[in-house]
């Protein structure tokens, strides 16, 4: 804590000497939900609670009337919420004079953005139930935040652009914008995420980090985890995505990892334009970009400044009355319908929406409107719109 007090007092002093500068708000949150001692939970320098840095734009008042967008920004593996002040990718001058206010949490080095599988037991940690359940609400709590899903976007790099992806299917009622720099991976189940995975130096056990976090590559929760596979929850979401072609940018450096990071990015970028088509072909505002560069933080720094010229809040459908959901979350929220299954799916449960008529696929029984439903179902959903 002491280190980012410093650092906080640091950014402080570089910024412009007015009553209305930004102000960053740092406090940690801790839950059951996440076990830092465990390999998906754990934390940089040591740390055993997760902890949220919260950048307040220009003239933020906690007990004005103004309101503002909301930005979530999830950091890469290896690292935390504190990435986002290093000076590498320092959130201050990439989100200078942005209206809106920036959330930057952490999502352990390796933790996925995801429930871990975990033979079935589905945590240690649980980090998206843990952020879009928790930490969501606590921001909503904490913070002047504009309502409609138009105000309220989500970008990440590396780790954290494949736990965008993750987070805007499972919450597209919330999430209108999502923005993934060089995501890994947009395709979950493709034949090069296990052995991705299974490289990184996090020791889970004989079961290998892939099966840990997803279990079986072509089983229903590796399917219900992975962004491609939910395409049709992306049907009303503004997405940009972009990455590097495995070319160094002038005046780029070449670090001591060059080779693996010019790999990983034209993997990367070779998952790009499938899952754009994929994610198109259901209805997403898809914009795509390829630029030069690496898996590195100068080109995230340059993609950072390109999504804002392109545009995080712009208007969008706000309650549309037709929309496909899947999911294998035990619990969630789907357009503003709240559901909670009996016992944690088995299967990918899909629901439709057309009009006022609710339709449902998959197994097992399910709690929705305040009512329980055993999949598959037809129902009106007057009741609860």
């Amino acid at each position: 804590m002491l280190v980012v007090a410093v650092l906080t007092l640091a950014l402080l002093a570089l910024a412009p000497a007015s009553a209305s500068a930004s102000k960053l708000d740092t406090f940690e949150l801790p839950s059951a939900l996440v076990d830092t001692s465990s390999p998906g939970g754990q934390l940089p320098s040591d740390r055993s609670v997760p902890k949220v840095n919260v950048l307040l734009p220009d003239g933020y008042k906690q007990r004005g009337k103004s309101r503002y967008p909301v930005l979530w920004l999830l950091h890469g593996a290896y690292g935390g919420a504190d990435n986002w002040l290093s000076s590498h990718n320092n959130v201050r001058k990439l989100a200078a004079g942005l209206p809106a206010i920036v959330v930057m949490p952490d999502g352990g080095m390796f933790g996925m953005y995801t429930d871990w599988w975990n033979r079935g037991l589905r945590g240690d940690p649980a980090w998206a139930t843990y952020h879009l359940s928790v930490l969501r609400q606590t921001i909503e709590r904490r913070f002047r935040i504009r309502p409609q899903r138009r105000w309220h976007a989500i970008a990440g790099i590396s780790m954290g652009g494949g736990g965008t992806l993750r987070y805007a299917a499972m919450l597209p009622g919330y999430f209108g914008t999502a923005v993934a720099m060089s995501a890994a991976f947009p395709d979950m189940q493709s034949d090069i995420a296990e052995p991705g995975l299974d490289g990184l130096p996090a020791h889970t056990g004989a079961d290998g980090v892939y099966h840990s976090i997803f279990g079986e590559r072509q089983g229903f929760y590796a399917e219900g985890n992975s962004p491609q596979a939910l395409a049709p929850n992306f049907g009303h979401t503004r997405v940009y995505l972009t990455s590097g072609n495995g070319t160094n940018c002038p005046g780029d450096p070449q670090t001591s990892t060059f080779a693996l990071d010019t790999a990983t990015e034209i993997v990367i970028n070779a998952q790009q334009g499938p899952f754009a088509a994929a994610i198109r072909a259901e209805g997403a505002d898809v914009t795509t970009k390829t630029t030069c560069g690496v898996h590195t933080f100068g080109v995230w720094d340059r993609a950072f400044a390109a999504a804002r010229k392109w545009g995080l809040f712009k208007p969008l459908p706000e309650r549309p009355r037709s929309w496909t959901y899947r999911t294998v979350a035990t619990a969630g929220e789907m357009w503003g319908l709240r559901f909670r299954f009996a016992k944690p799916p088995a299967t990918v449960a899909e629901f439709h929406r057309s009009g006022s008529r609710l339709t449902a696929t998959g197994r097992g029984t399910v709690r929705i409107c305040g009512r329980r439903a055993k999949l598959p179902f037809k129902r009106s959903i007057h009741d609860c719109i």
